[in-house]
């Protein structure tokens, strides 16, 4: 079947190349913002707003989403699509219904079922009334809503491999930061000083060599977005130090959105809020290209001469020191998760003298321990 509306071209040509790529669609694909941004278009084109009064409470592609479970009988929906609807009301780091209708797009293309809901409103001609003009939409048209179904269907056949975590900015816009995820050993004080801007905990400052400064994990303009699994998007004053306090002694699992892609360039709503601070986002770019701010793996892991070539080889930490970020191709250390495969707690410390019959014993039984283990292996 032919597509003769624009949208529906442009959509169509944007899935075909995402469907050519060899790799999995990742979040920096070239592709995926212009093609989740059509794909809200064309969820919006012709969307009624039924119950709003001048413009007030207005509503969202999301809103009829929502209401699928509930107006059609549950026991007759695919259990994928109610997954994502509870999912996506169960997140607190979107709060608004563009937001929750973007997470959505991202979860159900994740899980392959964006053609769901589009297949269920057809089921109900008077819900499809209630929600879309037939004259000026897509999904409202008959002919039109078949051949877009029939490409969502086609998206089923592309692998989006997207950061579901990384969600905390849909509010305001489809661009997606970078994301990173930290696990630092137990501490009373991480070095950061945070300034609460629009919701957002940012990083005003980091004190040098502290925790978070070390390898530059934690910069000037990152945003945390979880600590130990809780979003702080919408966090108050107090609740990150009480957080800390209550896990005291464990390590601490910290989620950021980074201040600046790759290329240098500021995440635009950071920058916005960086302004507020009195600090120049153009500045933090070009300190980006600075000498000092190579990326700090290159200082990580220092090459090392080798007498019997002239490659030079890495010096890679020891097992115990690698980072889930250090994106090395060997065996990982830490679960799928980013979290070592043994939770270890600090309880405290003693001094067993440098040479005493305490220390002697400690030794003996160590060795002892290792012996045992090495036999269970082999």
């Amino acid at each position: 079947m032919s597509v003769s509306d624009p949208l529906l071209k442009r959509f169509k040509g944007l899935v075909l190349l995402l469907r050519n790529e060899k790799d999995a669609i990742r979040d920096h694909n070239s592709f995926l913002q212009q093609f989740s941004e059509t794909l809200e278009e064309v969820f919006r084109r012709g969307l009624k707003q039924p119950g709003t009064i001048f413009g007030f409470n207005k509503r969202d592609y999301w809103n009829w989403i929502e209401s699928l479970p509930d107006v059609l009988n549950v026991q007759s929906i695919n259990p994928a699509l109610t997954l994502s609807v509870s999912t996506v009301k169960n997140c607190k780091k979107v709060k608004s219904n563009q937001g929750r209708g973007r997470l959505f797009i991202r979860f159900a293309l994740a899980r392959k079922s964006l053609h769901l809901p589009v297949r269920y409103i057809h089921t109900n001609s008077t819900l499809l009334e209630y929600w879309y003009d037939p004259n000026t939409s897509i999904i409202g048209n008959e002919i039109l809503s078949e051949i877009f179904l029939s490409l969502l269907e086609e998206t089923k056949q592309i692998l989006f491999n997207l950061n579901i975590k990384n969600s905390s900015f849909l509010d305001e816009t489809w661009t997606i930061p970078v994301y990173k995820q930290f696990e630092f050993v137990p501490c009373r004080d991480l070095g950061i000083h945070l300034s609460y801007i629009k919701g957002r905990a940012v990083v005003a400052a980091v004190d040098i060599g502290s925790v978070a400064a070390e390898d530059n994990k934690i910069e000037t303009g990152d945003v945390l977005d979880e600590l130990y699994g809780v979003s702080l998007n919408g966090v108050r004053k107090g609740q990150i130090p009480e957080l800390l306090k209550q896990n005291q002694g464990w390590p601490i699992y910290l989620a950021v959105v980074k201040c600046q892609f790759l290329s240098g360039v500021v995440f635009p709503p950071i920058a916005q809020r960086l302004r507020i601070l009195g600090i120049d986002p153009t500045k933090l770019e070009a300190n980006m290209h600075n000498v000092e701010g190579v990326h700090h793996t290159q200082h990580r892991f220092p090459p090392v001469s080798v007498e019997s070539g002239t490659v030079a080889i890495p010096r890679l930490p020891p097992p115990h020191a690698q980072l889930p970020d250090d994106d090395l191709e060997q065996v990982p250390v830490n679960s799928p998760d980013g979290k070592a495969n043994y939770l270890v707690k600090y309880v405290g410390r003693v001094d067993v003298g440098e040479v005493s019959e305490s220390s002697s014993w400690s030794a003996i039984l160590f060795t002892f321990g290792l012996i045992r283990i090495i036999s269970a292996l082999s």
